[in-house]
């Protein structure tokens, strides 16, 4: 089924939620947990990359509830080997303070001189940025705005509500400075990911995202996902493939990790059909793995280029992919 166009202005609706997608974000995804420790079931994240011919810049903020992190890395494309990396955790999450909506507010992270700010005013979100990375410090800002969005409203197998408002192929403009030179954003392309969530104490996903140009100059973004957000059928609902800010709906699919996955080719495939047949190929690493008994995360997030192709349903003709930058993950959370 189609997204419906219109996004209703709040998430809940009466008694209840107005579960369903959305070619716009909810403006007040006004989710909450019920009970004495709700504050500590909610979990929130923002991710936004960012992917230009040379370079790849990916940064989240996510809040736990008991506690908070901040994560960035910088991939330069010609050496990605050894990507520099900044990691902080914060607890009780003193160092975030998470915006109310995708679409407005900010959200920000700053601990000590380290500081991230994701904002949305007007048509686009804006991002400040000056943190530690490897041999010298990330500083700068860049915007990006336009097209559909992919905005989820959905029930989760615990009876709770999560959202999520997905957006990929996004024109971004803007710079970084780090280690002695600036990085142009201009002509870049951006994603996001934007959730709220009564998640499940236990929560799997598979996930992938990329973003850049098809060989005839249009560009392209695609969100794909498993285990999480999955409906009746068992396909998940926040597929889709946005070209030139067109989203396109796309069904399930499957995820084939290989037997090492931060080196050998994953493999994703439409669960039925030919919509999705694509080849990973990891060219380095971000990865976390916590055992805190009662908390538990195991998470892999290789970066590198895709190839294969890509079909959606309408007047849309199948897209190669040759070369395309982006990131798989497989995440395991116990919170």
């Amino acid at each position: 089924m189609e997204p419906a166009d219109n996004a209703p202005p709040k998430a809940k609706s009466g008694s209840g939620y107005a579960y369903g997608r959305y070619r716009q974000p909810i403006p007040l995804p006004d989710i909450s947990a019920p009970g004495l420790m709700g504050a500590m079931r909610l979990k929130e994240w923002h991710y936004t990359s960012v992917v230009t011919g040379q370079w790849f810049f990916a940064f989240a903020v996510v809040n736990l509830g008991y506690a908070a992190k901040c994560f960035a890395y910088l991939v330069d494309r010609e050496r990605p080997a050894n990507a520099p990396e900044y990691s902080e955790l914060s607890p009780m999450g003193r160092a975030v303070k998470f915006a109310p909506s995708s679409v407005s507010g900010e959200t920000r992270w700053e601990a000590g001189r380290n500081r991230l700010v994701a904002g949305h005013g007007g048509d686009r979100w804006q991002i400040e940025v000056d943190l530690p990375l490897g041999p010298s410090r990330v500083t700068g800002s860049f915007n990006f705005a336009g097209g559909d969005a992919l905005a989820l409203l959905h029930r989760l197998a615990n009876g709770q509500p999560a959202y999520t408002h997905k957006a990929a192929g996004i024109a971004a403009s803007g710079s970084i400075q780090w280690n002695g030179q600036t990085i142009s954003l201009d002509g870049g392309v951006a994603t996001l990911d934007w959730t709220r969530s009564v998640a499940l104490r236990e929560t799997a996903w598979k996930w992938c995202s990329l973003a850049g140009f098809l060989p005839d100059g249009r560009r392209i973004g695609l969100n794909l996902s498993a285990d999480v957000y999955d409906g009746p059928g068992g396909s998940s609902q926040e597929n889709g493939l946005w070209i030139d800010g067109r989203l396109y709906l796309l069904g399930g699919v499957e995820f084939a990790l290989p037997g090492d996955p931060r080196r050998e080719p994953w493999i994703i495939r439409s669960r039925s059909g030919t919509e999705v047949e694509l080849e990973f190929l990891p060219l380095g690493t971000r990865e976390e793995h916590l055992n805190l008994g009662v908390i538990r995360s195991d998470f892999i997030q290789p970066y590198g280029t895709f190839r294969g192709r890509l079909a959606a349903a309408g007047d849309v003709a199948p897209v190669p992919v040759d070369g395309l930058f982006g990131v798989v993950e497989k995440h395991l959370s116990v919170w």
